[in-house]
């Protein structure tokens, strides 16, 4: 039997694993809710770019205490059996990440939280307990998992992008695997190898194994 076509499984995060954007609604407790829309309305309306959208929203966060954030994070809806998902996928031999535009920050909580074992995200260096204005976003999460997988030496062709959003099109495009996760973007859905809609990410893992169970059959001698 050969190996199977897929050795890593990475998940967007938010819309995904978070039910609703995570900074987004911690942005309301942290009083910056106003300023945070503002922002996304200009991105949404082609006045500023990706880049100058997340690099703006950030430095709202600056000056901030780290666990003032992740407190209000903490508040938001999550996807149910996250960590029993992760440690089912693990135990395939699947190398589990994030990929995400968010802050390596929330990338590390959830990692703590859940299990995951690395992520490819915009990085926003703390000191101290605070967050700093040292910021270099990532608005192309294809470039990021390109790197990312060439540092790890695995093939995009073996990865499965797990994602919800426009920004998740130009990596469905790139690995060998995509499942579209309550999404109502039609372009989503039709970039995606397989579409789905539930609120157990455990669905998730039953569906890639599957996918593997099918993949290893196929190879089989």
């Amino acid at each position: 039997m050969k190996t199977p076509k897929s050795v890593q499984v990475s998940f967007d995060v938010d819309k995904t694993l978070f039910r609703q954007p995570a900074l987004t609604h911690a942005a309301r407790g942290l009083g910056i809710g106003k300023k945070w829309d503002a922002i996304d309305a200009m991105y949404h309306k082609q006045r500023i770019t990706l880049r100058q959208g997340l690099l703006q929203q950030f430095q709202l966060l600056v000056g901030m205490k780290l666990a003032d954030v992740l407190a209000e994070v903490s508040k938001v809806p999550m996807m149910r059996n996250i960590r029993e998902a992760v440690d089912k996928l693990l135990g395939l031999g699947l190398s589990v990440i994030l990929c995400t535009d968010n802050p390596d920050f929330l990338c590390q909580y959830l990692v703590e939280q859940f299990g995951f074992r690395g992520f490819v995200s915009s990085k926003v260096a703390v000191e101290n307990g605070v967050i700093i204005d040292d910021i270099e976003p990532l608005p192309d999460k294809r470039l990021g998992i390109r790197k990312y997988c060439a540092w790890m030496s695995i093939p995009l062709s073996k990865t499965v992008h797990v994602g919800d959003g426009l920004n998740d099109v130009p990596v469905f495009r790139v690995v060998g695997y995509s499942i579209a996760l309550n999404t109502s973007l039609e372009k989503v859905k039709r970039a995606a190898s397989h579409q789905m809609e539930t609120d157990d990410l455990l669905d998730v893992y039953k569906h890639i194994q599957s996918e593997m169970s099918s993949a290893s059959a196929s190879f089989s001698p």
